[in-house]
């Protein structure tokens, strides 16, 4: 620091309000601690401790919800009540469009067949209505109540700031994208994609990323967890092996990350910043410090200073849960479902990915045509690719598979339905779009990857 640094950084604000909540928020979501024979971080523990204490009222409880969110999408979007036209938040939530309407209702009807078991065998099956409507919604539900709101410990106070401000330049050079993006990877890695998705959208909304830069972000950086690495390479019967698999699937991840930003659509979305953001990045004053250390520094405490109290925190923790739980959560478990009852019952998947076969074929991948199915569904649920994985006995068909669960990155019926509902400007054709890209990207690497490992 110089001499004429000194003053500046002498006139910052108290730096408690940056390091207390940010050491929390680093406690809570970025270290994995050791918990019944595992590594676990504390914000997964709590939202499992929840999970446990709801217990068997889970399915009734998803059934009331997704029910809430039908009834009310159907008051909003046909009957369209003056009370309820009024209420920005319930317009924002309950005035929608017919596909995501028709999502909605099914899914309080197909999710009030699985609580109660009423039905055939393919809506309340163990393969289909009970992955997708008890066990995948009920962790979404926990991990979403638990996660919103203490994000903001991690968001709200500083860390951001700094992380970003000590690798904007190395992130600018080598992902064209600011140095926050880093932390929305790590909050990923550590802890859940929806997560990540979350922050990057907050990111956006605040100003801090450009249209470009927040679908760059989201689409690239918000990565699966390690827990989730571990389920699939267990899945997968990769555990010998999972050093080498997570390696190369972070290997896969960095490629992807500096090719398909520069690619269209990526590369063609606007470099406007969110229209209702308050204010862009954090105010600086003229005089604000050349070095990156002092920068960071001064960058972290006035975010601090300017951080929001409980009672805010609360407000916007709500207001988000509300819009998940009502708009997003029963969408992207319907269409969770769908998928697992084609993927059980049909062979249609098969047959739309026929045109991944000549690649598969070129990369000399055994089983090709058992593999095929997998390579596309990943779109629809991240699972899903594993799940076809665990019944193939070559391992290097295994091994692909089970990676481009962990490599392909966007998937409808999570992180792909908050993208869809956020304000980052991204439709379904674009991540679809990004989806094949990333698919394509990564095949060849894992194709070599496993031929060399098995």
């Amino acid at each position: 620091m110089t001499d004429e640094e000194a003053p500046i950084i002498a006139k910052a604000p108290n730096p408690l309000r940056f390091l207390l909540p940010s050491l929390v928020g680093i406690g809570l979501f970025l270290t994995p601690i050791p918990w019944e024979d595992s590594q676990q971080i504390i914000v997964g523990i709590l939202a499992g401790a929840l999970q446990e204490g709801i217990g068997e009222a889970m399915p009734s409880l998803i059934s009331v919800l997704f029910l809430t969110s039908a009834l009310g999408s159907l008051l909003g979007s046909w009957v369209r009540p003056a009370w309820l036209l009024g209420n920005e938040t319930l317009r924002a939530v309950f005035v929608t469009t017919a596909p995501w309407l028709a999502l909605r209702v099914l899914g309080g009807v197909l999710s009030t067949c699985v609580a109660l078991q009423w039905g055939p065998e393919w809506i309340i099956g163990e393969d289909t209505g009970q992955v997708a409507f008890i066990e995948l919604a009920g962790i979404i539900f926990c991990i979403m109540m638990v996660a919103n709101f203490l994000l903001p410990l991690l968001t709200d106070y500083g860390f951001l700031d700094f992380i970003g401000t000590l690798l904007e330049r190395v992130f600018y050079r080598v992902f064209r994208l600011p140095g926050r993006a880093a932390l929305d990877a790590v909050t990923s890695w550590v802890g859940d994609s929806s997560v990540g998705a979350l922050l990057t959208i907050r990111q956006y909304e605040a100003g801090h990323y450009t249209a470009r830069e927040a679908a760059a972000v989201v689409t690239n950086f918000s990565a699966v967890s390690l827990p989730f690495c571990v389920v699939i390479a267990e899945l997968a019967g990769l555990m010998d092996h999972f050093l080498a698999f997570y390696l190369i699937t972070l290997g896969c991840g960095v490629l992807c990350a500096l090719i398909t930003p520069r690619l269209p659509p990526l590369s063609r979305l606007s470099e406007h910043r969110y229209s209702g953001a308050l204010t862009g990045a954090t105010a600086e004053p003229d005089a604000m410090p050349d070095a990156v250390w002092p920068r960071a520094w001064f960058r972290a405490v006035t975010a601090g200073a300017q951080g929001p109290g409980p009672k805010r925190i609360v407000r916007q923790a709500s207001h988000t849960i509300f819009d998940i739980y009502m708009a997003v959560l029963p969408a992207a478990m319907t269409i969770e479902f769908l998928a697992l009852v084609v993927i059980t019952y049909t062979d249609w998947l098969t047959w739309l990915s026929l045109p991944m076969y000549p690649l598969l074929w070129l990369l000399q991948i055994p089983d090709a045509w058992a593999v095929l199915p997998g390579t596309l569904v990943g779109f629809f649920d991240q699972f899903i690719p594993a799940i076809i994985s665990a019944d193939i006995e070559d391992p290097v068909s295994r091994f692909v598979l089970a990676s481009l669960s962990v490599t392909q990155l966007i998937f409808i019926a999570e992180n792909g339905i908050l993208i869809l509902r956020s304000s980052i400007p991204l439709n379904l054709l674009q991540l679809a779009a990004v989806f094949f890209l990333r698919t394509v990207i990564t095949l060849p690497v894992l194709a070599l990857a496993g031929h060399l490992l098995f």
